[in-house]
């Protein structure tokens, strides 16, 4: 059983729920939400002790790569950043990035992708292949590389392992979603049940970045929805999601498909954890709890550490 829910979790929900979310409408400028994302992330810099961050190229893209100190390399962890397939990037990923590289004892690679709308589907979903593919390239085994996303990323990481899977590429080890948006046509019943419970995420928006990533698509295109995939063969995958969010069932519905279809899967419903509550471990409790099961789940099936690293330009 888990603990009573934290004052700082409490806290950052009310900031959440009063602060952010009345800003968020069916229809806000995209860009300046990217900026506005951007210039945040910029004044509230994360580095996680013992963990030493740099700039690189992998893939043709640019990249931050997180790892710990005096770290020998042979293990990855490819992050995909979350936004809404809008917003986001390696910076603002640093704080989640590095804990992960210090508990799992890998690498945290987190590329820069293109966004929508300026570049729609399928171009993150390329630009992470290229990526995987050039940690491939570099003689890292799969069975020492994980992927690992939130919310947008999180769709990607399982849009990733189908479309692996699609093309016979070897998988990788492991896969950890953090409040995946796997169901672009929204059918989750946690849509309504949470639609005011959520302290972060309105319903109403979700159509708008949905028709910014994929205008004119199929929503239900696995490569767009993975839920609706062929999910058999996948590796074991851990799927953390919070129990007020509206995307709660995308985790749930996720979980259960995996299940059906003979994947290791686990799931952890955290009550009244915000989206992505794992991004915000500087000071909340929980997310250092979260990230700390995610590093035993991926130490207990992640290659132990070889020699060499990912410091070269590629």
């Amino acid at each position: 059983m888990r603990e009573p829910v934290s004052a700082q979790a409490r806290l950052l929900c009310m900031a959440l729920r009063y602060g952010v979310k009345p800003r968020l409408t069916a229809n806000p400028d995209l860009l300046r939400l990217r900026r506005q994302i951007d210039a945040i992330a910029r004044l509230a810099p994360d580095l996680p002790k013992n963990v030493e961050r740099s700039a690189m190229r992998i893939g043709g893209l640019a990249a931050e790569r997180h790892a710990p100190i005096g770290y020998g390399g042979g293990r990855a962890i490819l992050y995909l950043h979350g936004g809404a397939f809008v917003a986001g990037s390696p910076r603002t990923h640093r704080g989640v990035a590095g804990r992960l590289a210090r508990g799992a004892r890998a690498e945290t690679i987190v590329p820069d992708y293109r966004l929508a709308p300026e570049h729609p589907h399928p171009a993150s979903l390329e630009d992470s292949l290229a990526v995987y593919r050039a940690l491939l390239d570099r003689g890292l085994s799969p069975a020492a590389i994980a992927l690992a996303g939130d919310s947008a990323g999180g769709n990607l990481v399982f849009a990733l392992l189908l479309r692996l899977k699609a093309e016979g590429l070897p998988l990788p080890a492991a896969a950890v979603a953090l409040s995946p948006f796997v169901d672009m046509s929204g059918k989750g019943e946690s849509m309504r049940q949470n639609a005011l419970l959520d302290p972060f995420l309105q319903v109403a928006c979700l159509p708008m970045v949905v028709d910014a990533y994929a205008p004119g698509r199929d929503v239900r295109d696995p490569s767009l929805s993975p839920l609706f995939g062929d999910l058999a063969g996948l590796p074991p995958c851990l799927i953390q999601c919070g129990g007020d969010e509206i995307l709660r069932d995308d985790s749930v519905r996720m979980h259960q498909a995996l299940l059906a279809a003979g994947v290791a899967a686990e799931l952890e419903v955290w009550p009244k954890m915000p989206h992505v509550w794992q991004a915000f471990a500087r000071f909340l409790p929980e997310a250092r709890s979260a990230i700390r099961r995610i590093s035993s789940f991926l130490n207990a099936r992640l290659e132990p550490a070889g020699e060499g690293g990912l410091t070269e330009a590629a």
